[in-house]
């Protein structure tokens, strides 16, 4: 039995239904992808082949159908073009023509030459095509072989046409060399460049009958060739197909057809023509991984100490926990009287330490003005288990009096205590945290300097900013996925953001003032950024920003005979709860401020007025509003005309509150007006 062998070479690396990989690329192709095979052509450019589950190729298909993977990142898919159509890519084709006499004598000729020349009419110029006949009379040479074949190679098609013509006429043989014919096809492939493409089908009619060689060389010879692919047709006089070229079809990503008469051949080249033909050239772009920058929004940032004078106030209450009498453990700062003769006033700073301290001001003052009585009122809520519990507030009183007396060996007779329900000026009874403020001992005194504000004198560090901003200017083609943006400072991490998705356009960091020496002791803040995106690329950009921070102390500035900032700052404990009148005591501190401005030159006055977060925001405004005019009325017309163009006056509601809401001391010590005086110390 003669055989035609037909061989073609393609790029195709290996196919696995509707994903495959080759080296470190994967591509999937559309859910109706049975098989799918492809090669890298050049940079950044594969060539495809869909085919459904009946082996029928996917036409039509765009870039969205395509998904390129490369080590966990996934590729931009910039275009997809049907083979047919390009103009860059060609096929590099070897076709092996039986040309035995066996293929007369079955009338396989014409319509093998049929089926053959309908395959070279879908050709382009770009395309290259070589082919192998079987020769009775010379041989040629392969590896160190001796072969009975020769090859012809061209890209004219009329060429092709005449060349498998006169070997299908003149050129017929005797004998049939399949094996050999197809060592010299895989030869003529494996010296095509590595990434151009190979396509191979073999047509035979029957068994090879005179080649010297056999399967396994066969075999041998055509592994590891770069980029190919390997198709059959098994025209022999049997039922089944050959197993030799099915498994050669298999193990090249091919396919085998089995033609039983030669009207079946044109169709098969007709179907081997369109898995050929149909085909994409894919061009795509792994994504940069991100770039860019980040930058502070300022130049630097200063840090200035400033004298301050803090007068605060005391606010003369007690508050008490519902249904008890023992004074809670905030205010028990002594535990004898023999730390008593340490403690000064002056060292107190913040008002919350002076707020808790409110018995121990107050035994210290007993002592140094031995003609002060006061009076210690105890009150209750009146409401739940305190109704009438005038016994209650008997009792908180006298466990004030009883700390003023074995604490700081106060005498009894100095102490009158009362009791009430509510107290004389209350907190509404009906919310949790009115009831709370009512819960407390008051401590009154006609003694001028009992009940007056604590005044400290402290070096303060006060810096122009109260926030830093960072511009990120982040190029991420694939998107961010995740971000952390970290501000540090001799080492030490004083800021932290982080979040999924694009960065903001500006990143806001506080600068809080428990940092300020951080900051002085650096002479810097640094800020870094991580910026991940969607194929996991990272960008790390570490104290990629500085900003310097500037100190100014007083030292060096009296050294060069400047000025040095002081800040005075006044809290004037001056309304009950939703009231907006000056209390009579508070009057006579109001009138301390205002003598103070006269002697100050041209300093910068900000009266701001303060209220709970009881009630509507806009009520609240409006009543903190009221009580900072009110502070103003207190100011003569000469006053503040002196002043007038460096005054402020200002109600913020419950808004930057100064203190805690949450307590009911911080709810009393938020009702007020703040003063504060900024000048120049020459």
């Amino acid at each position: 039995m003669r055989h035609v062998c037909l061989i073609l070479f393609l790029i195709l690396s290996c196919s696995f239904q509707s994903a495959m990989a080759a080296g470190d690329i994967s591509v999937q192709g559309p859910p109706l992808a049975h098989r799918l095979n492809f090669t890298e052509i050049e940079n950044e450019k594969l060539l495809v082949s869909v085919v459904d589950a009946n082996d029928e190729p996917l036409l039509g298909l765009t870039k969205d159908d395509f998904k390129i993977v490369k080590e966990n990142r996934t590729a931009k898919v910039v275009d997809v073009m049907p083979l047919e159509t390009s103009e860059e890519v060609g096929l590099n084709v070897v076709l092996v023509v039986d040309n035995s006499a066996s293929m007369k004598q079955r009338k396989a000729i014409g319509p093998l030459l049929e089926a053959l020349e309908a395959f070279f009419g879908t050709l382009r110029p770009i395309d290259n095509v070589a082919i192998v006949v079987y020769d009775d009379h010379e041989t040629q040479k392969v590896g160190d072989r001796q072969v009975h074949a020769k090859s012809f190679q061209s890209n004219r098609v009329d060429a092709l046409h005449i060349h498998v013509r006169e070997q299908m006429d003149s050129g017929l043989t005797s004998g049939t060399y399949l094996y050999e014919a197809m060592l010299l096809g895989l030869d003529v492939a494996r010296k095509w460049p590595a990434k151009s493409n190979k396509f191979m089908v073999v047509f035979s009619d029957g068994d090879d009958i005179n080649s010297e060689i056999d399967t396994e060389t066969v075999t041998e010879a055509a592994r590891d060739i770069p980029n190919f692919s390997g198709y059959t047709v098994d025209y022999m006089p049997t039922d089944s197909l050959d197993p030799f070229l099915g498994a050669f079809a298999a193990d090249h990503d091919g396919r085998a057809w089995k033609a039983r008469s030669a009207t079946e051949l044109l169709p098969i080249f007709e179907a081997f023509s369109s898995t050929l033909l149909h085909r994409y050239v894919v061009s795509y772009r792994f994504l940069n991984a991100p770039t860019g920058e980040i930058a502070f929004q300022t130049d630097s940032i200063a840090i200035e100490e400033v004298s301050t004078i803090d007068s605060a106030p005391l606010l003369n209450y007690i508050f008490f926990e519902a249904g008890r009498s023992d004074i809670p453990p905030k205010y028990v700062q002594l535990e004898g009287r023999a730390e008593t003769d340490a403690f000064s006033e002056k060292s107190l700073v913040s008002v919350m330490e002076k707020y808790t301290n409110i018995m121990n001001i107050i035994g210290y003052r007993m002592r140094v003005y031995p003609d002060a009585t006061i009076t210690i009122v105890g009150c209750n809520a009146d409401r739940g288990e305190e109704k009438g519990r005038q016994d209650l507030s008997r009792s908180r009183a006298e466990s004030v009096k009883a700390y003023l007396r074995y604490v700081w060996g106060i005498a009894s007779d100095r102490m009158t205590v009362e009791a009430r329900n509510l107290p004389q000026a209350p907190s509404t009874s009906r919310i949790p945290e009115g009831q709370a403020e009512n819960r407390r001992v008051e401590i009154h005194s006609d003694h001028a300097r009992m009940l007056d504000t604590v005044r400290s004198e402290y070096a303060e560090q006060l810096c122009d900013r109260q926030n830093v901003r960072v511009i990120p200017k982040i190029d991420a083609e694939a998107g961010v996925r995740d971000w952390s943006m970290t501000l540090t400072c001799n080492g030490e991490v004083i800021g932290e953001q982080s979040g999924t998705g694009d960065l903001p356009a500006m990143c806001e960091f506080p600068l809080e003032k428990q940092i300020y020496d951080t900051l002085v002791k650096a002479g810097n803040i640094k800020a870094g950024l991580r910026v991940t995106d969607t194929e996991g690329q990272t960008l790390v950009l570490e104290d990629a920003a500085e900003l310097p921070v500037q100190y100014i102390q007083r030292k060096q500035l009296l050294a060069k005979k400047q000025g040095y900032k002081v800040r005075e700052k006044y809290a004037l404990i001056l309304f009950d709860y939703d009231s907006d009148a000056i209390k009579s005591r508070n009057k006579t501190i109001v009138d301390r401020i205002t003598a103070r401005i006269e002697a100050i030159p041209e300093p910068t006055v900000r009266i701001v007025g303060h209220t709970d977060n009881i009630g509507k925001d806009a009520y609240n405004i409006k009543l903190s509003q009221k009580r900072a005019e009110a502070v103003k009325a207190q100011f003569s017309p000469d006053q503040l005309s002196s002043v007038l163009s460096n005054l402020t006056v200002i109600g913020q509601g419950p808004y930057n509150a100064l203190y805690d809401n949450g307590t009911p001391e911080g709810r009393s010590l938020n009702r007020t007006v703040t003063i504060s005086l900024e000048y120049e110390q020459k």
